[in-house]
């Protein structure tokens, strides 16, 4: 997963009906914290046995609510791509917005970089270990 700090904000505590009301986004997002809605969490989903495990409990809440605000942010028309990688010949895709979709399906698991390594290796004058 691609890591994003996520911040949130207690706007009200409500002990009455045992629940808290914050606002969550990405620390990095494009608005303030204020501008973006309200979530009312209940207590059932706040863990109160230590200060980590409050604090493990909310990043659970806040993590998955930003994301899905992350996840729903329009694209800049700058920004659409449809272009794909067809080629090795990387001249294809000078001046091009290429989108690389990110998800379990699409994963990079290996890259292999050995042509690059022999080119290092020839620039540099190094001679490979045997």
């Amino acid at each position: 997963m691609i890591p994003i700090n996520i911040i949130f904000k207690v706007m009200k505590h409500n002990p009455d009906d045992k629940s808290i009301s914050i606002k969550m986004c990405r620390q990095n997002a494009p608005k303030p914290i204020d501008d973006y809605p309200s979530l009312r969490v209940s207590y059932n989903h706040l863990d109160f046995s230590s200060v980590y495990n409050l604090q493990e409990s909310l990043r659970l809440v806040v993590s998955d609510n930003a994301l899905k605000l992350l996840l729903s942010e329009p694209i800049l028309s700058d920004n659409k791509s449809y272009k794909e990688i067809e080629s090795l010949d990387l001249n294809d895709l000078v001046g091009e917005v290429v989108a690389i979709p990110y998800g379990t399906d699409n994963e990079l698991h290996q890259i292999e970089l050995w042509l690059l390594v022999e080119d290092f290796i020839e620039s540099e004058n190094i001679l490979p270990c045997v």
